[in-house]
């Protein structure tokens, strides 16, 4: 039995931070098997009239609910708590699931003071652990004292050793969120573990996953490797798209669509499905059943199809050093094509082929295969995703400046946009955001391509700009490609993670009045960032009465260590300072 002992002592030294004083214990139990709560005790403490009073938690601040068939969370509120409050807590979680380790983590999003754990474990047992976040861990290891073996088994009684493991850590910072991060959990100080091997006196010896190929073979005996197998339900739709004239490409385009309007996804990322069929009958299920279905359904049409075995960025990275089936929550399908591989997924509607949800755009992903170890593959630039603005526009005399803009999204780009504008009830609604946020007045908004993966969206607008009596004053690119630095803090301790690989090209072409002279324009700038990695370039020149403005901003990585994080404030200011500048129209007396 796996036992783990909890102690927990905070300060609370604000107001706000009275909410550390509520909190959820989570119990599982799969079949027979289950883990109980025992020995519960919390107190808050207080200095009243220079006294310490303590208040012990009551029963009735204590609550269960059942999340589902395996999970119940305890909930509790330790009572009088304020600032200035001392809670101390502590319990006890007897485990029947041996082999799972919970992760120790060091770290929280308050500042730590002082931090230990200690693990014992018979000298039966191997297990590895590894130590994450961006600090090293000094974890230290011996041999502890012998037990005596009653024999109750019917094999001879003997004496074992433990195996001891501890670590002990002091003024730890707070883990704070940060612009740009993916997982904050990714880069939290803690230690990870994972029991490799069983070797019991009597005999038995049991390894247990400690490779990826190891994970591809504990699948194949799951339900899993079952599940790929499973029967597509819609036969005749399959058919029908298999012996059709379309291409490919098109063929494993329409398929996904068809899927999509079969299954709709429920919101929860799985890797094992508990009710395929029962997910199919009522239209609705989790990652794992519709991409099963996917699956099924393109196989069924004649193409070979291996899954993809995942973690949603914000769920965390997949660790490379300890291989677990734990660590992994969802799926999605590589088809392999003659000359190509492309990469679909059902879980949102807006998805097509080698577009998926951003969540699932992760840079560590496995490719399953049964009896084979296929390595790592990288989603995040499978595709390439640019945002293209092309503004025709005319400034009066009276400053008020009419036109027209047309806006093209590619892939990525296409499905954030598709995303972004399915949230609204309406068009009409779309629009008033749409004059609320560029200060501007719209008499139509035609929108193409919500079905596929180009976008285009045509904008007829009017608004006044910035002018008096003898000046007029535009923005460089007339609408701010970027208010503010995202980058303004001093430094930072973790990476910068971009959500995708994108280009933005913006072309501006604007007619002023005759009578008008250009007194000021911004400098032409070309600015790069580590080899070409970022780069962006803007030009602008006078022809006649028009202004022509032309920039391109390319991404190419999106992830950067902490140590280019100055370059990149310095790339991100010299953006937002083009961004903001102005061209200055004078009126020719």
């Amino acid at each position: 039995i796996l036992i783990y002992d909890y102690k927990i002592k905070i300060k609370i030294l604000t107001k706000e931070g009275a909410s550390w004083a509520d909190g959820e214990i989570f119990l599982y139990e799969n079949g027979n098997s289950k883990q109980t709560l025992s020995d519960f005790e919390a107190s808050a403490y207080n200095l009243v009239d220079g006294r310490i009073k303590k208040t012990i938690m009551e029963q009735n601040y204590i609550s269960r609910e059942k999340i589902n068939e395996k999970r119940t969370a305890v909930k509790f509120s330790i009572p009088e708590v304020r600032s200035g409050t001392v809670i101390e807590y502590k319990y006890r979680i007897k485990s029947d699931f041996i082999f799972a380790i919970p992760d120790v983590n060091m770290q929280h999003s308050i500042p730590v003071m002082y931090s230990k754990f200690i693990i014992t474990a018979p000298e039966y047992f191997s297990f590895n652990y590894f130590n994450a976040g961006y600090s090293n861990i000094n974890i230290q290891r011996k041999r502890g004292v012998g037990y005596k073996n009653v024999n109750t088994s019917g094999y001879r009684s003997s004496t074992f050793y433990t195996n001891i493991v501890w670590c002990e850590m002091e003024d730890l910072p707070a883990l704070k969120r940060e612009p740009y991060i993916w997982c904050l959990d990714d880069f939290r100080i803690k230690v990870e573990f994972e029991v490799s091997a069983a070797s019991l006196p009597n005999g038995f010896l049991e390894k247990f996953t400690n490779t990826w190929k190891d994970v591809s073979n504990k699948l194949r005996y799951m339900s899993f490797n079952t599940d790929l197998k499973t029967s597509y339900p819609f036969k005749k739709e399959v058919v029908e798209i298999k012996n059709s004239k379309l291409s490919e490409i098109e063929k494993v385009r329409a398929i996904l669509k068809l899927v999509k309007s079969k299954i709709s996804w429920n919101g929860r990322y799985r890797l094992i499905s508990d009710k395929l069929n029962d997910a199919i009958k009522k239209g609705e299920g989790t990652s794992a059943e519709i991409n099963f279905v996917l699956h099924s359904a393109l196989r069924d049409a004649g193409f070979d199809v291996v899954p993809v075995l995942l973690n949603p960025r914000s769920y965390g990275r997949i660790p490379n050093t300890l291989p677990t089936i734990d660590k992994i929550n969802t799926f999605i399908i590589k088809v392999n094509l003659k000359n190509s591989q492309i990469f679909v997924d059902g879980t949102n509607l807006h998805t097509d082929i080698n577009i998926l949800p951003v969540n699932l755009l992760v840079d560590r992903a496995r490719i399953y295969k049964v009896n084979d170890d296929t390595g790592w593959i990288d989603l995040t630039n499978i595709v390439k995703s640019t945002y293209s603005s092309v503004l025709i526009g005319n400034i009066d005399e009276t400053g008020i400046l009419s036109g027209t803009i047309k806006k093209t999204y590619t892939n990525q780009s296409a499905y954030s946009f598709k995303n972004k504008y399915a949230k609204y009830n309406s068009k009409e609604e779309y629009i008033k955001d749409f004059e609320k946020e560029n200060n501007l007045q719209i008499s139509n908004i035609e929108i193409q391509g919500l079905d596929s993966s180009a976008v285009v969206e045509i904008i007829n607008f009017k608004g006044a700009v910035n002018s008096t009596a003898d000046y007029i004053y535009l923005n460089s690119l007339v609408l701010p490609f970027m208010s503010e630095n995202p980058f303004n803090q001093q430094g930072r301790i973790l990476p910068i993670e971009f959500e995708f690989p994108v280009t933005y090209d913006i072309m501006c072409n604007i007619k002023y009045p005759e009578n008008y002279i250009i007194e000021e324009m911004p400098k032409n700038i070309k600015y790069t960032l580590n080899d070409n990695e970022m780069n962006c370039q803007y030009i602008t020149q006078n022809v006649g009465n028009n202004i022509q403005m032309k920039f391109n901003f390319t991404m190419d990585k999106i992830i950067y260590p902490a140590s280019k994080y100055n370059e990149l404030k310095s790339f991100y200011g010299m953006l937002t300072q083009m961004s903001g500048s102005q061209i200055v129209i004078k009126k020719n007396q």
